[in-house]
């Protein structure tokens, strides 16, 4: 009987256990676990943007739809692809099945996942194309009735939050300088999109819940008189940092809690973001009104060819890709338009549409900068205090043209011709005011139809053009305009039109067959090598541009090409050699690095991380430490000779300051002082080289926008040169006091208006050389002209012709004796050679060019990857080997020395 008891009660036992066992496991999220079948398609939007949509809904949004389950939920995508590029779907940290696959143009792909863990993730295209809106959010939350969240109430009081308790819910994206919205109702069914940068709304006291999630690089999110709880805690905040990459976070607030209705802002606290546009208002009104949202700017809207009368959006991918800096979303489509458009960077909008701005395709820092607008327009200028990685964002009224620009980085362009629809042609300027334009160096009211004004539209079309691009081994130049109707200022370029209105088409300008000269090489060698940063040259096995065209000063023939693949290397811009000439430092304008290359072999040394968009390189002739220019930030790196690793960042401005931006510094001959220009503060500083700053030399005359850009110095160390690239100027400056001497202006000679010429001009001065003898600074300006001038007097004694985008310079020896000064252009390939002083008498009144040589490879040229396209083009650094500057030439080994004369060992007799 006991026997009997003991089984019977292990029975009940088990039966109990096995009861237990099924009341949890159907209590379990994979028991109760739903499937969910969603057939996502992605899309290209009338803007160029990619985006996802709902298969069964009529337009495709961004941010995407956004997917609400259950935690324990098995989710499968179906994904259609009918955009042009590769697109996929993948969620940052979280296992799924298919996720290494894309689902190629016109084709399908398979996605599953199961949502294991609650929180707010972010789903994505994985196909480096993310941040053009190919995002959108997965919120999972629990089954059980455990809230969702707290909230802080008006007494600060922490109230739990179901999904009962909700009014509405808001997502919002933090990508780049933008912020992209959806206003989504208490259960998730019902979504309405808020494009970018929307206002949303809530009536007094509701409960809202928000998910911000972000994209790219990092920030931070705050709202004015609104705090909640920091997830999993019950700490009160009301700011939280999203990192870099991607990042979430949700949380509820009571709707003006305890501070009542009110436009309350929400903005990320990076103040360059903040700068850029990236802001907004949470709408709170009174019970009784209406709290919806209010849309942003729809990629439907009104701009060229948008399908829907709302305020539209165009947006810009700020890239590393020559000529396509500023490249529209729908750069490929515009230029397939019946209108002879040539140029990706250009984009047309109504009053009230807006022009957002994407990082999303380079490694370098940037600003973006308003260059010209309309008279009068809104919001202008445009501009942030520092360069930073994120992007921008701006509404734009005023009809008329506009031009961006990135102050680290000058020569990239992007323009915006804001529309009014209702007149025949296309604005350039403002109707209110006779269509004029304003400039950032302060010009204010100049008509379009002047002649300066023609050359800024000119300067934009060939430089963001490749097309447009003086190409000498083609033999012929041609320059396409937009076969467009523009109103301009005064009489137009058609006497048979009436005075202002309706012009001529852009076309007007267009340059047809015009012949280029075959290279001319100078019939006196120069001594050793030439090294020239071909900056836009393409290879085929790297993604970046540019090459190092090695030229022999010899025979003037290219020898070598220097790609370096292995490392992509991105935008070699400047370069410098170490004292013993076995070592080439070569910067990435483009990234973060400084290359170090084997002079003879062509090989990479070493890739040193220096910081942000390196500029220029030097060395202390003393101990040959290296000097590098950190363009995108506020210093300059040194480097110990021989080391592979910064030893430490000297500041161009104390901590606290606005960043300094220097660019193309200087050394003295003695290794004690290093000269910069700083783009950032329109000035030029003198450090020691232990890093104590000596002096600080405006070079604006109390101006806007003047721009220093690059350093050139005397021999003996007694004046600075620095040319002011906005201003047209260049400043003298004292080299032991840093006290401004003079300026001279580079176009004194030059009428705005007319376009009249009196004399030597100098448009947009970039490098600026002083010769090893301290006899002439050689001017390369990116107008088109090189300007000599004397130092002994400051005036300009010549002015030649140059290529377009005219902008590096240096010197090197002459065979026999003297000096040549290299200079190179971006928007061709070939390189001018300057001869200061044609017979040696001592007297540059004579300069001359001494001939052109090509920097094309031929078939016996040396390289490291196959030359596919704008092939020697994007001329900027130049390096003369041996380099016979004072204080470096006495430090050259002794078989350089014996090619040079006893004045080129001497300078400074």
């Amino acid at each position: 009987m006991n026997r009997n008891i003991a089984g019977f009660k292990d029975s009940i036992a088990t039966l109990m256990a096995l009861l237990l066992f099924a009341v949890a496991l159907l209590a379990s999220p994979m028991v109760l676990a739903a499937v969910h079948h969603i057939a996502l398609t992605a899309e290209t939007l009338p803007n160029g943007q990619l985006a996802y949509k709902l298969a069964n809904s009529e337009q495709a949004v961004i941010p995407g739809p956004t997917i609400f389950v259950k935690r324990g939920d098995r989710v499968n995508v179906t994904l259609t692809n009918n955009t042009a590029v590769p697109v996929g779907f993948s969620i940052p940290g979280r296992p799924l099945l298919g996720a290494a696959a894309k689902a190629l143009p016109g084709t399908s792909r398979n996605y599953s996942f199961t949502a294991s863990t609650v929180g707010a993730f972010l789903y994505h295209g994985d196909n480096g194309k993310e941040r053009l809106g190919l995002f959108g959010a997965l919120i999972v939350d629990n089954k059980d009735p455990r809230p969702l969240d707290h909230y802080v109430d008006d007494d600060g009081a922490i109230v739990p939050v179901t999904q009962d308790n909700l009014d509405k819910q808001y997502v919002l994206f933090m990508v780049d300088s933008t912020f992209w919205g959806t206003e989504i109702s208490a259960d998730g069914a019902t979504q309405r999109p808020l494009w970018a940068n929307p206002t949303p709304g809530a009536v007094l006291g509701e409960i809202v819940r928000f998910h911000v999630l972000s994209i790219g690089p990092g920030h931070t999110f705050h709202i004015h008189a609104h705090r909640w709880l920091k997830e999993g805690t019950d700490k009160v905040i009301d700011t939280r940092i999203l990192t870099d990459g991607f990042d979430t976070h949700s949380f509820t607030v009571k709707a003006g809690s305890g501070v009542g209705a009110g436009d309350w802002q929400f903005h990320c606290h990076l103040i360059a973001h903040m700068e850029a546009g990236m802001h907004g208002n949470f709408k709170v009104v009174e019970a009784g009104g209406d709290g919806s949202a209010i849309v942003g700017a729809s990629p439907y809207g009104r701009i060229l060819l948008g399908p829907e009368d709302v305020p539209g959006v165009v947006t810009f991918e700020v890239s590393d890709e020559p000529a396509s800096w500023f490249r529209s979303a729908r750069g490929d489509a515009i230029v397939g338009l019946p209108f002879d458009i040539k140029t990706k960077s250009l984009e047309v909008i109504a009053p009230g549409s807006s022009v957002n701005f994407t990082m999303s395709d380079t490694n370098a820092v940037h600003t973006i900068s308003s260059l010209l607008w309309p008279s009068g327009a809104e919001h202008m200028p445009f501009d942030q205090s520092a360069a930073y990685k994120g992007g921008g964002f701006v509404t734009l009224h005023t009809p008329g043209l506009y031009v961006f620009t990135c102050k680290v980085h000058p020569y990239m362009f992007g323009a915006v011709i804001v529309d009014d629809p209702s007149t025949e042609g296309l604005d350039l300027g403002n109707p209110a005011q006779d269509y004029t334009i304003d400039l950032v160096t302060g010009i204010r009211d100049l008509p379009t139809n002047s002649d300066l004004a023609i050359r800024l539209l000119t300067t934009f079309f060939v430089a963001t053009a490749p097309d447009n691009w003086q190409d000498y081994s083609s033999g012929v130049w041609n320059v396409t305009f937009p076969s467009l109707p523009v109103r301009i200022s005064g009489a137009p370029r058609s006497e048979a039109l009436t005075d202002g209105g309706v012009a001529a088409p852009l076309s007007i300008l267009n340059v047809v067959n015009a012949a280029l000269p075959a290279p001319n090489p100078p019939s006196i060698p120069g001594i050793g090598e030439v090294w020239v940063n071909a900056q836009f040259e393409k290879t085929a096995n790297k993604t970046k541009p540019g090459t190092i065209t090695v030229l022999d000063a010899g025979d003037w023939k290219v020898k070598r090409k220097i790609a370096l693949p292995a490392i992509n290397m991105n935008n070699p811009h400047n370069l410098w050699p170490s004292n013993d000439q076995s070592r080439i430092y070569q910067t990435q304008w483009f990234d973060t690095k400084l290359t170090v290359i084997n002079r003879e072999t062509g090989a990479m040394l070493h890739n040193i991380k220096v910081g942000e968009t390196p500029s220029h390189v030097l060395t202390l002739p003393t101990n040959d430490q290296i000097v590098v220019a950190i363009n995108g930030q506020n210093g300059m790196a040194m480097i110990d000779a021989g080391a592979s690793e910064v030893n430490r960042i000297t500041p161009t401005q104390p901590h606290g300051h606005k960043s300094a931006h220097p660019h193309g510094h200087w050394v003295s001959a003695d290794g004690t002082r290093i000269v910069t220009p700083n783009i950032n503060t329109d000035d030029v500083g003198i450090y020691s080289a232990d890093g104590a700053i000596q002096s600080r030399t405006s070079t604006g005359n109390n101006l806007p926008g003047a721009h220093p850009i690059a350093i050139g110095m005397m021999p003996d160390d007694s004046k600075i040169y620095a040319s002011n690239l906005l201003h047209h100027s260049v400043s003298v400056i004292n080299g032991h006091t840093g006290a401004l001497i003079d300026t001279i202006n580079l176009i004194e000679n030059y009428h705005p208006i007319t376009g009249n010429i009196t004399g030597p001009v100098g448009v947009l001065p970039i490098q600026i050389p002083v010769s090893p003898d301290g006899k002439a600074a050689v001017v390369a300006n990116t107008g088109g002209q090189i300007i000599v001038i004397d130092t002994e007097t400051d005036t300009i004694v010549k002015m030649f012709e140059c290529d377009p985008g005219c902008h590096g310079a240096n010197f090197g020896a002459k065979a026999g004796g003297g000096y040549y000064a290299y200079v190179t252009s971006k928007f061709s390939n070939r390189m001018f050679v300057v001869d200061i002083d044609p017979n040696g008498d001592g007297n540059i009144e004579d300069v001359a060019i001494a001939g052109t040589v090509s920097l094309v490879a031929d078939d016996e040229t040396l390289r490291d990857d196959g030359i596919v396209g704008m092939a020697g083009m994007g001329g900027q650094g130049v390096l003369a080997i041996p380099n016979v500057y004072n204080g470096w030439v006495q430090k050259l080994p002794s078989n350089f020395k014996e090619s040079l004369t006893a004045a080129q060992l001497n300078p400074v007799q």
